[in-house]
């Protein structure tokens, strides 16, 4: 069963079949309409929704680049929005996006860094990037959701953000009080071993060591200059935005009665899908999004209008994406699509990781 579990295809297989029953819940009263006004939506508002889509991802690119430039100063645009893509690929088809930040890893050593290097970048994007979900989740917290009408939907919100803003802190403990967070780290190990939640401690130490040593060094690099940090910091806050703010323009796309006054509404409540797929360990949070877009969104749009929206963001911002790094990220390993494949196997060493662009 463990072995069908970290099966690629088998994930993929199980993302596309919750996706299937998420939708058989959101339209199963609904579905004409939804049909008919999918159905007869030109060439060019599809391209357009593809568009929205790779804004975000055009942002991750340009923190992924402005990051790797501060280890090797030809790292490019495309090179980030590889690694984007790739990382976002991996996310989307793991558990709790757990494969994600391995496979930037083998990207930014493919484009010339070392593994050490790269692992250390990464971990940067992530604190980043936690800081500016944070602050931005704060802000329509307090300007719109801590007064919504549904009190689960605060209520969610609120606990959502109060987990992401725990992370945050064990960062800022990891950035400012190393020794500490050594310690801290060192004692949830062992606790974790002493319980056999965990085996070979050992090695998970020195993981975990060698972890928080790149992390530091990225820190280092950054802290050198200023504006790395606020050019990150604002390109993240700009990432969300494009995110948040889709599905309110896939909708005034599809032709749903809304209003401008709409807009930041829609965006509070696309900050709260992504606060609460924090709670959803699936590969790409699947069955759960979609279940759930339809549902808070229903408030603003009607249940029709929801559902059509649903789909279209969904595709635009996970499944087209995810085939994209999909084909990068094989390009990338230089394996054979056809074969069985483990996750443990792609993100194994592999000696023929050369440049693939």
């Amino acid at each position: 069963m463990k072995k069908l579990l970290g099966n690629v295809w088998f994930n993929m297989l199980f993302i596309v079949s919750l996706t299937v029953l998420a939708l058989i819940f959101a339209l199963y009263d609904s579905y004409k309409s939804v049909w008919t006004t999918i159905s007869h939506l030109d060439l060019y508002k599809i391209v357009l929704i593809i568009g929205l889509g790779f804004l975000p991802y055009l942002c991750w690119g340009l923190i992924l680049m402005v990051l790797g430039r501060t280890v090797n100063k030809k790292f490019s645009l495309k090179h980030g929005l590889n690694n984007a893509y790739v990382g976002g690929f991996m996310s989307g088809i793991t558990p709790s996006s757990t494969g994600g930040q391995l496979a930037q890893v083998m990207s930014y050593k493919a484009h010339g860094m070392k593994a050490s290097q790269g692992a250390g970048l990464v971990s940067m994007d992530f604190y980043l990037y936690q800081i500016a979900f944070v602050i931005t989740a704060v802000v329509m917290y307090i300007t719109y959701l801590s007064t919504y009408e549904h009190m689960a939907i605060s209520l969610v919100f609120g606990l959502g953000l109060f987990v992401n803003s725990f992370v945050v802190i064990v960062l800022w403990i990891m950035v400012e009080f190393p020794k500490l967070y050594h310690h801290m780290s060192f004692w949830a190990i062992h606790l974790l071993h002493k319980m056999r939640f965990i085996k070979n401690k050992e090695k998970i130490l020195e993981d975990w060591n060698k972890t928080l040593e790149h992390f530091n060094e990225a820190i280092e690099n950054v802290n050198e200059n200023k504006i790395v940090f606020w050019k990150v910091m604002g390109l993240n806050v700009l990432k969300n935005i494009f995110y948040y703010s889709s599905p309110f323009f896939i909708a005034w796309i599809l032709g749903v009665e809304i209003s401008y006054g709409d807009f930041f509404p829609m965006l509070a409540l696309g900050c709260f899908i992504s606060t609460s797929n924090t709670f959803v360990p699936l590969p790409g949070a699947s069955g759960a999004t979609e279940g759930l877009f339809v549902l808070v969104y229903s408030t603003i749009l009607g249940k029709g209008g929801a559902a059509s929206t649903m789909i279209l963001w969904r595709f635009s911002n996970f499944y087209i994406p995810v085939l994209l790094g999909g084909y990068l990220f094989i390009r990338l390993r230089k394996i054979n699509p056809f074969k069985p494949m483990q996750t443990a196997d792609l993100l194994g060493d592999n000696e023929k990781q050369d440049d693939p662009t």
